[in-house]
């Protein structure tokens, strides 16, 4: 086998002579078949390995392509998972700042709430869990929803009954809701931050303080103590103790010792102070909402005009001057003129607070 490669290689390639001429003189150099056969298996090897290293290279490259796809491809995902959970965590702190502000302003709900409207209790429950931060968070939403809802019924019930109070004792409603001095420091609210519900219900809990504190304000006390006299004439249509007449008896009559106390059933100014008429020696006061109280047939007046009274303050003794027949206090209510009756305001007040 051998042998017969041999043979051919050597018909194959048979030794071939080169000459060569330079500078007039002839050379010759034979190529021998071992040398030819030697020079084609290392051109024919030189082909195959540029060939190889070319398929390497061809492949390294598209490995490398491959690689940078996939590389852009993760890039691209991974940005994309980065601003989803960007989207996700700013959506979460929104969600928590505005538990927190509602939080907050339910404390400060309830803090601002009268004494006479229930407390309600607060809920501090938090998410504190990633997986369940949604169901967490819309709980904690749906109680502070409850929460606010009870806070409304309550201030809207508490105003309801304050205001059928004042229509039985025929105060104007719209005068009580007048506002008193005030100050201190101004911390603006944020109101285009909190939703219409929370700022619905601010509202009404401020016109309820506003209510609460008027009353405070109103003659909500008998001018007598209770233990130093009695009612001798009731307000309201009466025969004349002097004429004997059908008369209307625009006060009350309380009959008790002389020179019985007689106190300021609330804080006001004194308008008048001194003899008039019929009322014998008399002191008037003006009270906030235009409410004013008089007092007549007195012995002594302990007040003089502008002077500012403080409730319970003694601004006269119980006396029996101008039209009377014994001794007793004529004590009247006012507001804007029209005539109230005394007691029906100190029995209803002394419930409504």
């Amino acid at each position: 086998m051998l042998n017969k490669i041999s043979h051919l290689a050597k018909s194959a390639f048979k030794p071939k002579q080169l000459l060569l001429r330079q500078n007039g003189d002839v050379s010759m150099f034979t190529l021998p078949s071992s040398l030819q056969v030697s020079l084609l298996c290392a051109a024919v090897g030189a082909v195959c390995w540029v060939s190889v290293s070319s398929y390497g290279y061809v492949q390294q490259q598209e490995q490398i392509q491959t690689l940078e796809k996939q590389r852009l491809v993760a890039e691209s995902n991974w940005q994309l998972e980065k601003q989803q959970l960007e989207q996700k965590l700013a959506e979460q702190t929104k969600t928590l700042q505005d538990l927190s502000q509602q939080q907050n302003l339910l404390e400060g709900l309830v803090e601002a709430l009268p004494e006479s409207v229930a407390t309600p209790t607060t809920s501090g429950q938090q998410a504190t869990q990633k997986d369940e931060f949604e169901e967490q968070s819309k709980n904690l939403a749906d109680k502070q929803t409850s929460l606010l809802n009870h806070i409304e019924n309550s201030i809207t019930a508490r105003a309801s009954e304050l205001h059928t109070h004042l229509d039985e004792i025929g105060l104007d409603k719209q005068l009580t809701l007048s506002p008193v001095a005030q100050g201190g420091p101004y911390h603006q609210l944020d109101t285009q931050h909190i939703s219409a519900d929370y700022l619905s219900v601010i509202d009404k809990l401020v016109e309820l303080n506003e209510l609460e504190q008027m009353i405070t304000l109103l003659p909500d006390s008998m001018p007598v103590k209770q233990e130093k006299f009695y009612v001798s004439s009731q307000f309201g249509y009466r025969k004349d103790p002097i004429t004997g007449r059908r008369a209307m008896h625009k006060g009350v009559d309380l009959a008790g010792w002389h020179k019985t106390d007689i106190h300021a059933p609330a804080a006001g100014t004194v308008k008048k102070a001194g003899k008039n008429g019929g009322y014998g020696k008399f002191v008037e006061i003006e009270h906030a909402n235009g409410l004013v109280t008089r007092f007549g047939h007195l012995h002594t007046i302990k007040v003089k005009k502008g002077q500012k009274v403080k409730k319970s303050d003694v601004i006269a003794l119980m006396g029996s001057t101008g039209r009377s027949t014994s001794t007793h206090l004529h004590y009247e209510v006012l507001q804007n003129g029209k005539h109230i009756n005394p007691i029906k305001l100190a029995k209803v007040l002394s419930r409504v607070q």
